[in-house]
């Protein structure tokens, strides 16, 4: 549930510094509380995603081992690779080569520093391929594993297949480098992600509230109650 209220934050709140579109604007988003302050809050996003991925990677992992484990790399190379593009957002881009040139003693500094700020848009984007890729793979895995089942579990099954077709278009034009078909699927990550993480979030808790079983040692699919010490 809490990863919903972070896609909230990690969508909505760039709207704030939307005029920042030249480099002496970027320069001052070293400064901004609300730009640094979302991406500590896109690193605890994900946090939360990789811990609620465990939670149906574990529901569904003797039935379909192989979608569920897979499902579940899948979200934990998402998780390092956003973390790692946001720590180098914070620590690299912000705190070092933004400030350094805005410090810089010379013209030859300034200019060194300046290169790197251009550069990281290239290793943005490259990251930010790789975490597309991670995370379209496992909502398509966890999306096959749970049609697989009946009841409400099939219906999140289809809200994941869902889920993966809306971001096929972004995924096409990363691919491409140009911006054609994603523009008209913007509305997924402000709207559509917020709802999509609650209705799992509420899945979660349903599963998480019914009775425990144990499973014959057997490997039988018949389960059996276990008695819960408190």
């Amino acid at each position: 549930m809490l990863s919903a209220l972070t896609t909230l934050v990690v969508h909505v709140v760039p709207e704030l510094w939307a005029d920042a579109n030249t480099f002496e604007k970027q320069l001052e988003l070293r400064n901004n509380a609300y730009y640094l302050g979302r991406l500590w809050v896109v690193i605890i996003h994900c946090m939360l995603v990789a811990i609620s991925m465990c939670a149906i990677a574990l529901l569904r992992y003797r039935d379909t081992p192989v979608m569920a484990g897979l499902g579940f790399l899948s979200f934990i190379v998402f998780s390092f690779t956003e973390m790692l593009r946001t720590s180098l957002g914070i620590f690299a881009l912000n705190r070092t080569w933004r400030a350094g040139y805005v410090s810089a003693a010379n013209e030859a500094t300034r200019s060194w520093f300046r290169a790197a700020i251009e550069a990281y848009s290239g290793i943005n984007n490259a990251l930010f391929f790789l975490f597309y890729v991670a995370f379209l793979l496992g909502i398509l895995c966890y999306g096959l594993s749970l049609t697989k089942t009946v009841g409400l579990d099939r219906s999140v099954g289809w809200l994941f297949l869902f889920w993966t077709a809306l971001n096929i278009p972004a995924l096409i034009d990363s691919v491409r480098g140009v911006e054609s078909f994603s523009k008209w699927f913007n509305w997924v990550g402000p709207y559509f992600q917020p709802l999509a993480r609650i209705a799992i979030g509420l899945w979660l808790w349903k599963q998480a509230k019914e009775t425990p079983m144990e499973f014959d040692p057997r490997n039988e699919r018949t389960p059996r109650r276990v008695d819960v010490i408190h």
